[in-house]
């Protein structure tokens, strides 16, 4: 088999990076194939809370999360395709004794607006009234994005490979790579559980699983995973954000409406059932918007399809490396619990009282930087590295897609900064620091 391009991975870079390249490939001539070990959305993917912010204070990192954040936010409008993409606002808070974070944040919110990010400082009294229910001191500062919120994980990446599909490219699910066949310093190849793929382009896109595909090649980046955990509880009926509004009787209206229309022609019933379900779910109001609380350390995000509000650390400094990625510990204790349910409620008191939902564990992969590594691996003609988001990377795919696509074809690339994430930025004295959620 030939390729004009293989993508290793099936999270959201590797269908994005698809789904921007796949038009301009020609499926019979070129085609692109993306090699999937598992399922798409199997990795850090399908376990990420999948919020869209733009609130970094690195400029180049601001555009791409603003960029991102517009492609999602019409997505629907220009594909027909739903990545359940929810507008519920995103808070960042800092606590009143956080002098260094809170003039963080009033030159961040500068930066936001100097490149046309809806972003605005507000004081205690305002936050009140766009988050009911929010227990804040006088001095707590936020900042607000009206227009931030978050998406489904899976159904984006299934969406992102369902469109590149339409345009010719080929998925290849539980077809793991082997090896990348490198010879006189150029990419002739890549041998797959399935037989060889001939290929002078590969994209390695494989999140927690990287860094041992590239060693395998005697490349060594820095790049480690850690494991991060998440506790999940049940989310508050009685709250009401502001920011969205929901009318349930309109969208039942709007459900049987819709499911006569579809009844009309013909379509299965399993079909039926799941499209008006999701209908009426995505009609379900956030409890409250994205909540980044620098001072209690956690961020929040209501998950309204399913009823329950995700919590987890912002730093990542104490969760534990994972030095084989096929061996996450799945056990998430109940300190983790009892952690999200303290930190949480001091903010938001209503889910003191709520039932715990679920917790579980994902994977983070890490530079040194906290900043990923996108472009050429140094010494290897034709292999591009798109890895080590350090947790945002929903953030910014649409724009990591299109520069990567602009690579692939040889152009000024447009849609980020290369240098900034150019993976030969790392001399050989690493120091890996600290990271606090990309802020």
């Amino acid at each position: 088999m030939r390729a004009e391009v293989v993508v290793v991975g099936g999270g959201v870079m590797g269908t994005s990076i698809a789904m921007h390249a796949a038009p301009r490939l020609d499926p019979i001539e070129e085609p692109l194939v993306l090699v999937e070990r598992a399922a798409l959305a199997s990795g850090s993917s399908g376990r990420s809370g999948a919020i869209l912010r733009q609130h970094y204070a690195d400029r180049v990192v601001a555009r791409m999360a603003r960029d991102s954040l517009r492609e999602y936010a019409t997505f629907e409008q220009r594909t027909g395709r739903s990545v359940g993409f929810r507008n519920s606002g995103v808070m960042t808070l800092a606590g009143p004794a956080q002098p260094e974070w809170l003039a963080r944040l009033r030159s961040t919110v500068d930066l936001l607006q100097e490149i046309g990010v809806d972003s605005r400082l507000v004081e205690a009294a305002e936050i009140r009234k766009l988050i009911p229910g929010i227990d804040i001191d006088d001095g707590v500062l936020g900042a607000w994005e009206a227009g931030g919120g978050f998406v489904d994980p899976r159904k984006t990446v299934e969406e992102f490979a369902a469109l590149a599909r339409s345009h010719g490219a080929v998925t290849r699910l539980g077809v793991e790579l082997q090896s990348i066949d490198i010879q006189a310093g150029a990419v002739v190849g890549v041998e797959t559980s399935e037989g060889r793929i001939d290929t002078q382009r590969v994209v390695l896109v494989a999140g927690p699983w990287s860094h041992e595909l590239l060693r395998r090649c005697g490349i060594d980046l820095p790049l480690r995973t850690v494991r991060p955990e998440q506790h999940f509880l049940d989310m508050p009926r009685e709250l009401k954000n502001p920011h969205e509004v929901a009318d349930p009787i309109l969208d039942l209206a709007l459900g049987a409406e819709e499911l006569g229309r579809k009844i009309e022609t013909e379509e299965p019933a399993a079909r039926l059932e799941r499209e008006a379900m999701e209908r009426l779910a995505s009609r379900i109001e956030s409890a409250h918007p994205v909540l980044i609380d620098l001072e209690y350390g956690y961020y929040s995000r209501c998950e309204p399809d399913l009823l329950r509000t995700r919590i987890g650390h912002i730093d990542y400094d104490s969760d534990a490396e994972v030095p084989n990625p096929d061996q996450l510990d799945e056990d998430v204790g109940s300190a983790m619990g009892e952690w999200a349910r303290e930190v949480l409620a001091k903010r938001m008191p209503a889910y003191a009282q709520e039932k715990d939902a679920h917790s579980e564990a994902a994977w983070y992969t890490l530079t040194p930087d906290s900043q990923a590594m996108i472009g050429p691996v140094p010494g290897v003609q034709g292999l591009l590295l798109v890895s080590g988001f350090s947790g945002h990377g929903f953030k910014l795919a649409p724009s990591v897609g299109r520069g990567v696509t602009e690579m692939l074809f040889g152009e000024r690339v447009t849609a980020f900064d290369p240098d900034f994430f150019d993976p030969s930025r790392f001399g050989s004295a690493v120091d890996w620091g600290q990271g606090a959620f990309g802020l």
